[in-house]
């Protein structure tokens, strides 16, 4: 990814900052609960929230590590910080946040205990670079806990080809965060051991995440990362292409209207030795 689009990547997250992981779907905050279990925090330690978002692992790690630890957010989008910052406020919370690029963060070496990571290194212009500054930030026997998703539901298919027309060549890497080293948990294990890590374990687990009906993907859609793809479209085809999309979901309906995607997500833990 260009310096171009590192920031055009950070413009896109402050407009999804608003609306992010708060339309009603259980997707961001279950991953980031797992994602906490698996790391097994616990009261006085430090960490680091890289790609923190809203706040999805931030602030239930901050009740873990309790008043004796602290958690630092980091994330490349000013708004997400400001908001996050703001929600830090009113909470009351053992937590700061800053403004920082995930790919190299001006923090100290060897300041945390902890480093997590939710959906953040096939962002990276060179994930493998990423993986090791973060390893640089952890002392001796620290751990890092990332997760990625897995393969996509091939029910669904249909509904990601609708998009493919309207992606230009530069940003082809963005149909691809399930290609290259994320495609298999060996080959990402892989890349985070050449990063310096080691017991680097993974595990895939899949998640029905359910949608109202047709229409609630959607608006869910530009509420995060998905909302690059609808704005690559020109004004004049949204509509046009807002019309496929839900008809590539109507024969996926349940019941009772609604539509489920299952969701792959693999989780990576690793230590510094």
């Amino acid at each position: 990814m260009s310096a171009y689009t590192r920031q055009a990547m950070a413009r896109l997250f402050d407009r999804t900052a608003e609306t992010y992981d708060a339309l009603g779907v259980d997707f961001f905050g279950a991953f980031a609960t797992e994602l906490l279990d698996r790391a097994g925090l616990v009261p006085g330690e430090r960490l680091l929230d890289v790609g923190c978002g809203r706040g999805a692992v931030l602030f239930p790690a901050a009740e873990r590590v309790g008043p004796q630890g602290s958690v630092l957010g980091i994330d490349l989008s000013a708004e997400m910080v400001e908001r996050t910052a703001k929600d830090i406020e009113a909470r009351g919370v053992n937590a700061s946040v800053s403004l920082m690029d995930a790919q190299e963060p001006t923090l100290d070496d060897a300041a945390f205990d902890v480093v997590l990571a939710s959906f953040v290194v096939f962002f990276l212009p060179d994930p493998v670079a990423g993986l090791r500054s973060w390893r640089r930030l952890l002392a001796p026997g620290g751990r890092l806990g990332v997760t990625t998703f897995g393969a996509d539901d091939p029910r669904w298919a249909a509904v990601r080809e609708v998009f493919k027309p309207f992606v230009p060549p530069e940003l082809a890497w963005t149909l691809a965060v399930r290609a290259g080293l994320f495609a298999t948990i060996e080959g990402f294990g892989q890349a985070v051991e050449s990063a310096g890590f080691t017991d680097v374990t993974s595990v895939e687990r899949v998640y029905p995440v359910k949608f109202a009906d047709p229409g609630h993907w959607i608006t869910w859609s530009w509420s995060h990362g998905q909302r690059m793809f609808w704005e690559l479209i020109p004004e004049d085809r949204l509509d046009a292409v807002r019309q496929a999309v839900l008809a590539e979901l109507e024969p996926l309906r349940e019941h009772d209207g609604s539509v489920v995607l299952a969701q792959t997500v693999r989780y990576t833990l690793a230590h510094r030795d």
